[in-house]
Order: C-alpha cells, then sequence, then structure tokens
C-alpha cells in the first residue's frame, strides 16, 4: 500500500526495522562468531550477546507499545507494530533455542552425553535452526525497511494495524 508519507514518518517508522537490524546482524552474527572463536578463552561475549539482544528487542517492543497509543501517523503505527510482531517472534526463538543451547554445552557431559555430542546437539540442533530463522528474519527486516523507505506500508502491517476509514 503506497501512502504519501514525510520525510519526519519515513525516518519515525524506520527507526525500529533499523534496530532490529542491528540487533541481528551485529548482535546475533558477529558477536556470535567473536564469541564462538574465543569459547575457549573467555565467555564474555556469550554473555553480553544475550543481555545486548534482549535490551534492544525490549527498546523495540517498548516503544512499539508507545507508537501503538501515541503515535497520530497510521505509517508509522504499522511499521511499528510489525516490527514488535517480528521482535517477540525471534525473542522466544532466542530464549527458547539459547536456552536450550546452553542448557547442552554447559550442562551435556554432565547429563552423559560425550563431548562431540554435546557440542553437535548444542550447535547443530540448537543454533542452526535458530540462524535459518535468523537469516529469514534479516532478510524480511531489510524487506520492511525499504518498503518503509519507499513510503509503502507491507501487507503484514495493514493486516496487524488496519488502514483508518477516510471520511
Amino acid at each position: 500500500m503506497d501512502l504519501q508519507a514525510g520525510a519526519a514518518e519515513i525516518k519515525r517508522a524506520k527507526h525500529l526495522h533499523s534496530v532490529l537490524l542491528f540487533d541481528f546482524i551485529v548482535i546475533h552474527i558477529f558477536v556470535f562468531l567473536i564469541a564462538v572463536s574465543v569459547i575457549t578463552t573467555t565467555i564474555i561475549p556469550m554473555i553480553l550477546m544475550p543481555l545486548l539482544s534482549i535490551a534492544s528487542l525490549g527498546y523495540v517492543l517498548l516503544k512499539a507499545r508507545q507508537a501503538r497509543t501515541q503515535e497520530p501517523s497510521w505509517f508509522v503505527r504499522s511499521h511499528s507494530l510489525l516490527a514488535a510482531k517480528r521482535a517477540r517472534l525471534f525473542l522466544a526463538l532466542f530464549l527458547v533455542t539459547g536456552t536450550f543451547t546452553a542448557v547442552m554445552f554447559f550442562g551435556g557431559t554432565k547429563m552423559g552425553f560425550s563431548p562431540i555430542a554435546t557440542k553437535a546437539l548444542a550447535f547443530g540442533l540448537g543454533q542452526l535452526p535458530f540462524m535459518l530463522s535468523l537469516l529469514v528474519l534479516v532478510v524480511l527486516e531489510f524487506d520492511a525497511e525499504h518498503q518503509c523507505s519507499s513510503g509503502k506500508v507491507p501487507a503484514a502491517a495493514a493486516a496487524l494495524c488496519p488502514p483508518p476509514k477516510e471520511a
């Protein structure tokens, strides 16, 4: 759906998409790679990654909740609600797969699994579906941000926040 959105509206609407993309790409891809590469020496990046991610996802959810009640522009509100929906989905996925990965990685040998089986379960079964879902969410968020820049509202956003009735 094409709209005549102003530059200020586009900037406000793109903000939450940009925060999500930062979380997906910088925190979950780059910091994760750093954490995996230095896990034998320190677990600080592995601890920072979920803290930074939960903080940025919480920020998106908080701003979307504020936009639901305080934002006069339907364009900004619909993009904010779409970003919040994807943030909630990602947060649930992150918590489930992250918990499984942490339990398997740190407690797998205590449960009787061999070290190789522990790592295979933690990273294969725990992180592979997460990374595939992350890839899909990155593509969806890039598309939503591009549509936002073009003054368009994706169909998923319009379904979450129906357009106001014209008088």
